[in-house]
């Protein structure tokens, strides 16, 4: 299966609701598809049900950038649907998306949304697992 209908497999099967950190919110989003694309969970070494627990689990970082670098390494110029971006809005702050061809798909609320490249700083090249 190829990389954009795994991404969008992954979409299909995220179990939308209420934003909750820890579990419904845009890094676990950005993990979920993640997972689908190469079978492995890189927020199982993450515990984290409030902002200020995901905010503890930053902060050692220094910004959510940093964090991510930790699990993912360093970010990669050539991206594929599926792959984690991270995003800058100016309403949102810093939050992790997923790339879909030109834009990223990233949760605000409770919904998925479309965010332009402009807005991406950087992203993470994935590699399918068998």
């Amino acid at each position: 299966m190829n990389r954009r209908a795994l991404t969008l497999r992954a979409f299909s099967s995220w179990n939308t609701g209420q934003f909750t950190y820890g579990s419904k919110d845009c890094c676990q989003f950005a993990a979920h598809v993640a997972e689908v694309i190469t079978g492995h969970n890189y927020v199982a070494q993450f515990a984290y049900a409030s902002k200020e627990e995901a905010d503890q689990l930053i902060t050692p970082h220094g910004s959510l950038d940093g964090l991510v670098r930790t699990v993912l390494g360093e970010p990669s110029a050539d991206l594929q649907d599926g792959d984690p971006v991270l995003v800058d809005m100016p309403i949102m702050g810093q939050a992790m998306g997923v790339k879909l061809g030109k834009n990223a798909v990233a949760l605000y609320d409770a919904r998925m949304i479309q965010i332009a490249s402009r807005y991406w700083t950087h992203g993470w090249s994935l590699c399918r697992q068998s």
